[in-house]
């Protein structure tokens, strides 16, 4: 019975360490707002507000973009892949648990298009540590919007995250947030440990009866 309950408490523990998608801004990073003007674009690499860019064919500032289906960016500064295809990599400087940001791409994207797609890669720059379609997971839907968006990011509790890419759909980010995952479980994750923990020692004390 013991060794079932730790072997659930460190399941559960598992659970907490996965990596994911997050769609609300946890506001425990550090989050930078690119602030480009104009339009500058081309293959980098690129220093963006302290940050080196890199890609075959990247956009940044803060000229009029459109989105398609989901809108227009006016006069609201940007990062973009800048293409239906292409992708941007941005370097983090460090290796994190947390990187997301303020995003939004263009919909739809035609036959020879790729879906909106973020991408953690570990230090070595290549070692993809999670990839998520947007489309399917978290799509943004923004119709006719101006400006408009949502927060996307990934989590990981190795803090192992030093690039972010974004390819696909034009996807773009006004900001960008890095930080490191808290690790507090949440308050339905902490009944199950304590359930579990009680299990151990109910198992223990029983045991120890026997004994005596």
């Amino acid at each position: 019975m013991r060794t079932l309950s730790i072997c659930l408490i460190l399941g559960l523990f598992g659970v907490i360490c996965q990596a994911g998608v997050i769609t609300v801004d946890p506001g425990t990073g550090v989050t930078t707002v690119f602030t480009g003007t104009g339009l500058t674009q081309g293959a980098g690499p690129f220093i963006v507000n302290g940050f080196s860019v890199s890609g075959t064919n990247v956009a940044f500032g803060d000229a009029p973009y459109g989105l398609g289906n989901n809108g227009a960016w006016t006069s609201f500064s940007f990062l973009s892949a800048n293409s239906n295809s292409s992708s941007v990599t941005i370097d983090l400087g460090a290796s994190y648990g947390l990187v997301g940001g303020f995003m939004n791409y263009s919909t739809p994207h035609d036959v020879l298009g790729t879906n909106p797609t973020i991408v953690a890669l570990a230090a070595d720059g290549t070692t993809v540590l999670e990839s998520d379609d947007l489309s399917a997971v978290a799509a943004i839907s923004t119709p006719g919007g101006s400006n408009a968006g949502a927060f996307r990011g990934i989590t990981r509790a190795q803090g192992d995250i030093r690039f972010l890419r974004l390819s696909g759909d034009f996807i773009l980010t006004h900001s960008l947030e890095v930080g490191q995952v808290s690790a507090v479980p949440e308050p339905g994750t902490f009944g199950l440990i304590l359930s579990g923990l009680s299990l151990v020692f109910l198992g223990r004390r029983h045991s120890v009866i026997r004994r005596s």
